[in-house]
């Protein structure tokens, strides 16, 4: 812990916007899922497109409560990076926790394979998310229904590879912000984004984002 305390004294730092849209849910009448969700990341104080992902899977309702997933995800770097071409496939397990402090608290677990197309080393990283949400006091006046929501995800690394990642904790993102619900098939999710980055032999990265996220779901 007193390593990671260090660590974080001296950092870099930037301002950014990241959008998303989401989309999932079954396949007809049966058990099986749908997923698919796309990012455009713009950085250098919200300058410039840094990073593209598009992200489709495949998923199954083991219970109402958990549902399992297989996918594949194309990561693109641009301005800031353009030499990152990332191909990932991912397993995860969506769970809901249960209630706590008035709200509803779910998880997520994911593994990733991650290649890049320079260099034949997998690396394999863990991301554990946690969101909680809770709904505003309904008014009268209201036509969508608000939610406060907070959530973290962690990431840790399982392995070093030969193109750069190192194995150990490799990123934080805090996330505090509002949820619209605003009808049955389309909720909005707006809000503020600490994602802290351990570089390895170099100092650390703190990004400030603003994050916009479009979710359907059916």
């Amino acid at each position: 812990m007193s390593g990671f305390v260090a660590s974080v004294h001296a950092t870099t730092t930037d301002t950014q916007l990241w959008t998303s849209f989401a989309a999932s849910g079954p396949m007809g009448d049966s058990q099986l899922l749908f997923w698919f969700d796309g990012h455009a990341r713009f950085g250098d104080d919200v300058s410039e497109l840094n990073t593209s992902i598009i992200r489709p899977a495949l998923g199954w309702q083991a219970t109402p409560n958990t549902s399992w997933w297989l996918g594949y995800a194309r990561v693109t770097g641009h301005a800031a990076d353009p030499n990152i071409e990332e191909d990932r496939i991912w397993q995860q397990a969506l769970y809901r926790v249960g209630e706590l402090a008035g709200g509803q608290l779910s998880a997520r677990t994911r593994l990733e394979q991650r290649f890049r197309d320079e260099d034949n080393d997998v690396g394999v990283r863990l991301r554990q998310f946690f969101r909680w949400s809770k709904p505003y006091r309904q008014s009268s006046l209201s036509t969508a229904s608000l939610s406060t929501v907070i959530a973290n995800e962690l990431f840790i690394n399982l392995n070093d590879a030969d193109w750069g990642q190192n194995d150990g904790y490799n990123q934080n993102r805090l996330f505090l912000g509002v949820n619209a619900n605003i009808n049955p098939s389309y909720r909005v999710e707006l809000g503020y984004v600490n994602n802290h980055i351990n570089r390895k032999g170099a100092e650390d990265h703190l990004n400030h984002v603003l994050s916009v996220s479009v979710i359907m779901s059916w």
